[in-house]
């Protein structure tokens, strides 16, 4: 029996033809780099399902770069100084098949710096053949001795509405019934995460329609309950929901989930000055949640200045 088409690979562009570029600039540097046959080393941050990989594995096609001179790491895995000296020094000292051989890091981000010291002489010893493609969403956690060896390039997810508009388009290919308000669920949970939204949608196509989210749903059912309940301008049920379903390490995509989704709010959606005020109280919970010994707590006291806020 044959496997079922994953749509995130389906659906992902091949070519530069294919790709919706939301920075014109990248668009040409890159076309310059396929028309030269060649690039620098490569930093492309940006948020998570921005493009990054994608754009990544363009260049390796477009330069005809073989699978035999590309080495694809996944650097949260591999984030010390013994990767790098048996595995990474060794590819990249190898003289390649083709005209360069190409590292590409994912997750980046997550090397030590003892690594990405160690990475940055790599680089140097052996820009004649060997390039690296870096990927992270933080670039703050780059050393910037690394970074400025890197040609830079930022990613932004697209808009919204675009977003909501390609999602539609792919269930249109994949002959599945939708309504737009449970497709609009799907992109308000996971945005900016395209891949993740793409996930969920094919996870729950059965029989040619679309369905309500469910709680499987790449383990953010949670936050499609919290989007019902924003648009309630139920706070403290989200408050309640949280502290019994969410654990400390995933409070930091609670906050950032609620400051993409305030506006749903009934008090804060056509307020604006409530809205700012909003977004102030959230922003001081969000800074206090990496200094407090007991972030639940954080959070409540967050959740209890928005009810002050809103009049709940």
């Amino acid at each position: 029996m044959a496997a079922k088409k994953l749509w995130t690979e389906a659906y992902r562009p091949k070519t530069l033809e294919g790709y919706v570029f939301q920075n014109e600039q990248h668009r040409t540097q890159l076309t310059r780099f396929i028309n030269d046959k060649d690039i620098p080393h490569l930093l492309l941050t940006g948020t998570q399902g921005s493009g990054k990989t994608t754009v990544a594995e363009i260049l390796i096609n477009e330069l005809g770069i073989d699978d035999v001179d590309v080495l694809r790491v996944n650097a949260s895995d591999k984030t010390g100084v013994d990767y790098i000296r048996e595995q990474i020094i060794g590819f990249a000292e190898l003289f390649p098949m083709g005209k360069m051989k190409i590292i590409k890091l994912e997750e980046f981000d997550y090397m030590s710096q003892a690594a990405q010291g160690m990475l940055r002489q790599v680089m140097e010893m052996n820009s004649d053949t060997c390039r690296f493609i870096c990927l992270c969403n933080y670039e703050n956690k780059i050393m910037p001795a690394l970074k400025s060896r890197m040609q830079h390039l930022r990613f932004k997810a697209p808009a919204k509405d675009d977003v909501l508009i390609r999602m539609g388009e792919i269930l249109i290919s994949e002959n599945v019934d939708f309504e737009l308000e449970v497709l609009e669920k799907y992109v308000d949970q996971a945005y900016p995460d395209i891949r993740k939204i793409i996930n969920n949608l094919q996870l729950n196509s059965n029989r040619g329609k679309l369905g309500q989210p469910t709680m499987d749903s790449d383990g953010g059912d949670y936050q499609f309950k919290l989007l019902d309940m924003l648009s309630a301008g139920d706070l403290r049920g989200i408050r309640d929901l949280v502290s019994t379903e969410c654990t400390p390490e995933q409070l930091n995509e609670v906050y950032e989930f609620l400051y993409r989704n305030l506006r749903k709010h009934p008090a804060l959606s056509s307020d604006r000055s409530k809205y700012e005020q909003a977004l102030v109280t959230l922003n001081d919970g969000i800074y206090k949640h990496g200094l407090v010994a007991i972030p639940h707590l954080n959070f409540e006291s967050t959740c209890i200045r928005l009810f002050q806020l809103t009049g709940e």
